[in-house]
């Protein structure tokens, strides 16, 4: 088990169905379960760079997105961008969900007319309802994604995988009406600052990093700003600073556009090797490390394919 199924799999329920392809698409349903088995509450997990498209069919599925309460019922989708705390309440629910890297996702909405969905913005989430028939549909394609990962690998898996997600996700579009979603608004004071600090972030990531300069700008002071930002995501600013800006850089290093070099350049560090040990102590890998094994051009599902044969 990979630390990374491990965190997968607490994110939603121990006890069900989980398969991966490359940790790039990730499955898992307890849709074998009778009745609404008992989910229990988990810790806290923190997604760092998956889209989360996740379906209730029967009960009710109760969890904390960010600082947001969310009961997700019967016919319910929910779908949690990048950059967001999750925490699993106890439930009783069925479900299933379709986890996929962000960078893999937006080449899908790239290669489609998906205009609707094409939101990939991080630390936010949609939560939709739909009628019984347009809920049969959508589980109906998740089940010919979830018989493609039964199947051993084979040379075009990954591209077969991408095409049945897009699928899916051109089902859920099409059913989609501004009526179907349901709205959670905060109002609180601390909310306020902890939202304008995001989309500040957003726009400053690249030249930013500082706690200070990101106080300043809400007119704040920084203890005051780490205790905003600790409140809805259980990190402090630095790290969740952090976290962005290598979510950020991920999307650069996949889309294989420049080189790495530009993309230091690009995100203002004062030197291409501050840039790589940067990377490297949030992410375990150096950027040359992470293009190997998620760069747009380098298909691994190939090179494993050889090596299994």
């Amino acid at each position: 088990m990979t630390k990374l199924k491990n965190q997968i799999t607490r994110v939603l329920i121990l006890n069900a169905y989980f398969s991966s392809f490359e940790e790039k698409y990730l499955i898992k349903d307890n849709l074998d379960e009778k009745n609404e088995p008992v989910i229990n509450a988990g810790e806290t997990k923190y997604n760092t760079e998956y889209f989360i498209m996740l379906v209730v069919t029967k009960g009710t599925l109760r969890l904390i997105v960010g600082n947001t309460k969310l009961e997700v019922k019967a016919n319910e989708y929910l779908s949690i961008k990048p950059c967001m705390n999750i925490y699993v309440e106890e439930s009783r629910c069925l479900f299933y969900a379709i986890i996929t890297r962000s960078n893999l996702m937006t080449d899908i909405f790239e290669h489609t007319t998906l205009v609707k969905l094409n939101k990939m913005h991080a630390f936010s989430f949609s939560h939709i309802h739909f009628n019984q028939e347009q809920a049969d549909e959508l589980l109906h394609y998740y089940q010919i994604i979830k018989k493609e990962h039964l199947r051993e690998n084979y040379l075009m898996k990954e591209m077969v995988l991408r095409a049945y997600v897009a699928a899916f996700l051109a089902k859920l579009c099409s059913f989609t009406k501004p009526e179907n979603y349901i709205p959670h608004i905060k109002s609180s004071r601390q909310y306020t600052f902890f939202i304008q600090f995001l989309e500040k972030l957003s726009k400053e990531h690249k030249k930013e990093r500082a706690v200070q300069y990101y106080a300043n700008a809400l007119k704040i002071t920084p203890k005051y700003l780490s205790s905003v930002v600790q409140l809805f995501t259980k990190m402090s600013a630095s790290q969740v600073i952090d976290q962005y800006v290598v979510y950020a850089i991920k999307q650069s290093l996949y889309s294989n556009e420049q080189n790495i070099k530009s993309i230091s350049q690009e995100f203002h560090f004062p030197s291409q090797s501050f840039f790589g040990r940067y990377f490297k102590r949030i992410t375990g890998m150096s950027p040359n490390e992470y293009i190997k094994r998620n760069n747009r051009k380098s298909l691994n599902f190939i090179d494993n394919n050889k090596e299994n044969n």
